[in-house]
């Protein structure tokens, strides 16, 4: 062969070579790709993928083993598993994901949203909570006298030895929900078990206070249908470790209904004094949810809002938006996710007071301002504010009104005089004003909160009638009290109380003519305004 010929021959061997090298090189990158555009297209399609997810589970599982890498092949996957409702698969496919692709926030946002959906999943594991249950079920307990802490003078005497109350106790403390029972007594729960397997778990303790008392401990006994499948002495030794937890399994008894009772009986001693037993969170749960709280989806969803550069603020606004459009329910669940975040806790829980006040949910409402209160980590709201909410609420939304429990809760929003927005500020001294007007208080000290309020806010018209009212009552001078309600009239022409007060005063002056004037225009603006129709009936009868 020439010299030339194999020159060419070489050259065409490398051009094969190079040829079957791209296509190596290319192939499983082009077949992933199709795999994943014809996944996309069956995910892009919300009724075939709810009448057969397969095809799209196949093609992006091709995808994936064509190209390990392919960081979009696990995103879709973790969205049909999500479809589907196999959040742990979704969890995978998506933590996959965000580890190729670090810098995605919206990885990270929807691996969080997964994170949430698994946490309403494990909520609905919750199958019984027994403390909160304790009103439905039957107790048995001697008709014999006992000093506990729960004994009521108008109660059961049952009260004496069950009870639903809080024990703190090693190793985490605070204020764990408690079955309180005094041996011998009997709590008897009907249940209708589901047919997934469920476990009843709870923590047994002795009250703290009772721990130096003399006494051999309580034993804890478990029965279903009679039938007792868990019996343990908690001695006084180990109570004063703390809680121990427990389990017991109920999967025998899965799907049907059960009688389920906790019994507290003395010690091997029979020695009962000092027994104030508790069983710490008693609860019927999902025996699959212990597995799945270990795994801190809660703490690893807030890891993900964190990666992706949201912040409690974020959530807090979205909340603003939505509440204001009185979505409420979806407001919560903002204001919820800000609380998780753990900055600016007392911003989440003012905000979820404001939407409990729109719900109409006064004592919610009350306590998410004493959560706010209590909390005391204030970054854009006004540590005044759940105060001032406070005082609004007993003042105006409670039957009957707690005008003491609102004074109390101005002066102290006056006292800590940080208001979110000056507006609130000039109300709470106008609301403090009108009730220290409403209880005969001292003239003088009203009109200085009615006039604060208007040198915070001069458009403050219902601070403007009521100062002119106080000035009448206080001075008796009509012409000052006139020229301060005029005021409030040329801010707010609609509003109907100008015209009262002032058919008021002008009765006080025997004006009756202007004051009937004034009592027509009220209930011009108003028909309803019964005051306005009686004053001006009496009026006419005076004639």
């Amino acid at each position: 062969m020439s010299r030339h010929k194999a020159v060419r021959w070489l050259c065409w061997i490398a051009f094969i070579a190079a040829s079957l090298l791209i296509l190596v090189l290319v192939t499983p990158y082009l077949v992933s790709a199709y795999h994943l555009e014809a996944g996309g297209r069956v995910l892009d399609n919300p009724e075939l993928l709810a009448y057969n997810p397969l095809p799209a589970l196949a093609h992006l599982q091709k995808a994936i083993e064509w190209q390990p890498d392919n960081a979009q092949a696990y995103r879709l996957l973790g969205q049909v598993h999500r479809a589907q409702g196999d959040l742990l698969a979704a969890v995978e496919a998506l933590t996959r994901y965000t580890e190729l692709r670090p810098d995605n926030p919206l990885g990270h946002i929807e691996l969080a949203e997964v994170y949430e959906a698994v946490e309403a999943e494990m909520r609905a594991m919750h199958l019984a909570d027994l403390v909160a249950a304790l009103p439905q079920a039957a107790v048995e307990a001697p008709d014999v006298p006992l000093d506990t802490p729960y004994a009521r003078p108008d109660g059961p005497a049952w009260h004496r030895y069950v009870a639903a109350t809080t024990f703190s106790l090693p190793p985490n403390y605070g204020d764990r929900p408690t079955l309180f029972m005094h041996p011998p007594s009997w709590v008897t729960y009907t249940l209708t078990l589901p047919a997934q397997p469920a476990t009843l778990r709870f923590g047994m303790g002795l009250d703290p206070q009772t721990h130096g008392w003399p006494g051999d401990g309580a034993t804890f006994e478990v029965f279903v249908n009679g039938e007792r499948i868990f019996l343990e002495h908690l001695n006084k030794t180990m109570a004063q470790e703390g809680w121990h937890e427990r389990t017991v399994d109920l999967a025998p008894w899965a799907g049907q209904e059960v009688a389920l009772a906790l019994a507290v009986t003395p010690g091997p001693a029979a020695d009962s004094s000092g027994d104030w037993a508790g069983w710490g969170e008693p609860q019927v749960v999902d025996v699959r949810l212990p597995a799945l709280e270990a795994q801190g989806f809660g703490a690893r969803m807030v890891d993900e809002w964190l990666r992706a550069g949201l912040t409690a603020k974020d959530f807090i606004n979205a909340g603003e938006e939505v509440r204001k459009a009185k979505h409420y329910d979806e407001a919560l669940a903002w204001y919820e996710r800000a609380v998780r975040m753990g900055l600016g806790l007392s911003d989440s829980w003012y905000y979820n007071g404001l939407v409990h006040e729109g719900m109409e949910a006064w004592e919610e409402a009350l306590s998410a301002y004493e959560r706010a209160i209590g909390t005391d980590a204030f970054t854009n709201v006004g540590q005044s504010s759940p105060h001032y909410r406070k005082g609004v609420i007993y003042q105006w939304r409670l039957e009957p009104r707690q005008t003491d429990a609102a004074l109390t809760a101005y002066e102290a929003a006056i006292e800590v005089g940080d208001f979110s927005v000056d507006w609130e500020a000039a109300d709470c001294h106008h609301k403090r004003g009108e009730i220290l007007w409403w209880t005969g208080g001292d003239p003088d000290e009203y009109i200085a909160e009615y006039q604060r309020a208007i040198e915070l806010n001069p458009n403050h018209a219902s601070a403007h009638i009521l100062l002119g009212v106080a000035y009448y009552i206080r001075y008796k001078d009509a012409a000052m009290a006139e020229a301060e309600i005029q005021q409030a009239m040329e801010l707010s022409p609609q509003n109907y109380w100008v015209y009262y007060h002032l058919g008021e005063i002008y009765c006080q002056e025997g004006q009756v003519d202007k004051a009937a004037v004034m009592y027509e225009r009220a209930l011009e603006i108003d028909p309803e305004f019964e005051a306005a129709r009686q004053r001006l009936q009496a009026l006419g009868e005076s004639e």
